[in-house]
């Protein structure tokens, strides 16, 4: 699923791309609190899908799943968190192109702390 087109002024919402991991120290414990840390921010826009599209997607609850579209970015990955105002999301897939002045259709899924 590539994508040569896309209204630009549909990207009007800021994400933050980052990992969890170790934020700042707890001044009760000592210890130090796991916590989203962002690395850099984009600029996105909703993708919206058919019924169809949502469930051939995934055999998972949709209300967890959310696709947006941003310009292609060599740095977004599987491995990193989006966090798009004060919910957190896991980067369950980008449908990426390369080429000059596309655009990557990133899936997230809602992420749950364990542990």
């Amino acid at each position: 699923m590539t994508m040569k087109t896309y209204d630009v002024s549909r990207m009007k919402h800021r994400c933050e791309f980052g990992v969890y991991g170790n934020g700042e120290m707890n001044p009760n414990t000592g210890a130090f609190v796991s916590q989203f840390v962002p690395q850099f921010s984009l600029w996105f826009g909703e993708y919206s899908q058919t019924i169809n599209q949502q469930i051939t997607l995934t055999g998972d609850n949709m209300t967890d799943t959310k696709m947006i579209v941003v310009r292609h970015n060599e740095q977004v990955n599987q491995q990193q968190l989006v966090k798009i105002g004060d919910t957190l999301y896991r980067v369950n897939n980008v449908a990426g192109d390369d080429e000059i002045n596309s655009f990557d259709v990133i899936t997230l899924v809602r992420y749950q702390k364990h542990g």
